[in-house]
């Protein structure tokens, strides 16, 4: 399990839709700690990136 988790990371893992994940629900990274005590920092980026992109398109140029 720790070898498959590994891999997942270290390939940029599956996109994971943080969008329905509450705070004190488990975090989806399989770590077991609470959502808000391991990856929120991590999904608030990306929700920033998704909205950003949306907004400004996603080209840089």
């Amino acid at each position: 399990m720790v070898l498959k988790t590994l891999k997942r990371w270290l390939a940029g893992g599956p996109r994971v839709d943080y969008s329905k994940v509450r705070r004190n629900d488990p975090c989806p990274c399989g770590r077991g700690n609470k959502f808000k005590n391991c990856c929120i920092d991590k999904a608030e980026k990306q929700t920033r990136a998704d909205r950003d992109a949306k907004l400004f398109g996603s080209s840089k140029g």
